[in-house]
């Protein structure tokens, strides 16, 4: 449970500096971050930067002061900037790359997008600071912590991206499938107007044809008609001749 604590919660104590006029600003500041008054902390060691931007102190302090207020971004940021200064010992170096570690790991269990970025970030802080202060168990543990988050963030994250290329194939699937029926439906629906145009061609076809049927049972009737005027004619002309030639004649003949 110690260690538990620990990760979460250690950070180096604010480093004290000599009473010395021109550092007032830096103890008012320690006096806030001993008071739990981190955002009065912050506003004080800003304030002592303004005069000397890389001061070690300045910087280690600054950043713990953001830690304590969840700001472990900025935090991480100015361990970088009191790793920086040209004459930190490596004490002072492995200070802040535990510190550094520790602000990545609280940022990337808190990250959802950047968490695996930050915890990488938080092995390899653990890791540097290990090279200069090899004994130093806390940070071999929280080291050992942060590998474990990792594996288990890059195991939940292949997790989702099987499931998400699971649901893509199943995507592709419905959409292949919906293609298909899509496909089937056009094809009916040209059989149907190919169908449809083969029977309006028979339709006219057979129009046609009665037409030319009736057209011609028509002419034979007229034909048929006009010889039966024709035979009528021709018995009426011969029936004049006859009576021409006859006369009239009474029913007896003495």
């Amino acid at each position: 449970m110690r260690r538990t604590t620990l990760i979460f919660f250690i950070l180096f104590p604010a480093l004290t500096v000599q009473a010395q006029a021109d550092k007032h600003k830096l103890r008012d500041g320690n006096h806030h971050y001993n008071k739990e008054r981190y955002d009065q902390a912050e506003v004080s060691y800003r304030r002592a930067l303004e005069t000397d931007s890389i001061d070690y102190k300045g910087q280690f302090n600054l950043a713990s002061s953001l830690y304590r207020q969840g700001k472990y971004d900025d935090a991480a940021h100015h361990y970088d900037k009191a790793l920086q200064h040209p004459t930190a010992s490596n004490a002072q170096r492995a200070h802040a790359f535990h510190n550094k570690g520790n602000s990545h790991l609280k940022a990337g269990m808190e990250s959802k997008e950047q968490g695996m970025q930050h915890l990488q970030q938080a092995v390899s802080s653990y890791q540097e600071a290990l090279k200069l202060d090899p004994k130093n168990d806390d940070t071999r543990y929280n080291l050992a912590y942060a590998r474990r988050l990792l594996q288990q963030h890059q195991q939940q994250q292949n997790q989702q991206q099987n499931g998400d290329n699971k649901d893509q194939d199943k995507k592709d699937q419905q959409q292949q499938q919906n293609n298909q029926q899509q496909q089937q439906q056009n094809n009916q629906q040209q059989q149907q107007q190919q169908q449809t145009g083969q029977d309006n061609k028979q339709n006219k076809q057979q129009q046609n044809k009665n037409q030319q049927t009736n057209q011609r049972k028509q002419d034979a009737e007229r034909m048929l008609e006009a010889v039966k005027n024709n035979e009528r004619q021709t018995l009426k002309e011969q029936q004049k001749k006859i009576q021409a030639v006859t006369g009239k004649h009474s029913d007896k003949d003495w």
